[in-house]
């Protein structure tokens, strides 16, 4: 397999192929990469200030479910397993998750 990088513009996501339910794992590995921040953010959830650092994800694992057309268990496990391969970091809170 070839080594190296690729430019993947984020609007790939906005294609109907994309769009195709239920995501594979390696799709949602990709998109979880290009719903990463490129620059510090914020958003609100139920009145409170969630900070976003640049690559990282602030998504809930049931708006994750909804995207992926996946369960929330598989999402869990998904994320879990994730963070196993030592891919990603968790933090949940009562609020949201920040991957």
């Amino acid at each position: 397999m070839s080594k190296g990088w690729i430019k993947l513009y984020r609007q790939i996501s906005d294609h109907e192929i994309w769009r195709d339910k239920p995501f594979t794992r390696g799709q949602a590995w990709v998109d979880l990469l290009l719903m990463a921040n490129h620059a510090e953010d914020a958003f609100w959830v139920r009145g409170i200030k969630v900070e976003v650092k640049r690559g990282q994800v602030g998504r809930s694992e049931l708006s994750l479910a909804d995207k992926w057309g996946w369960s929330r268990g598989k999402i869990a496990r998904f994320l879990r397993w994730l963070e196993n391969e030592h891919q990603i970091v968790q933090q949940k809170s009562a609020v949201t998750s920040i991957i």
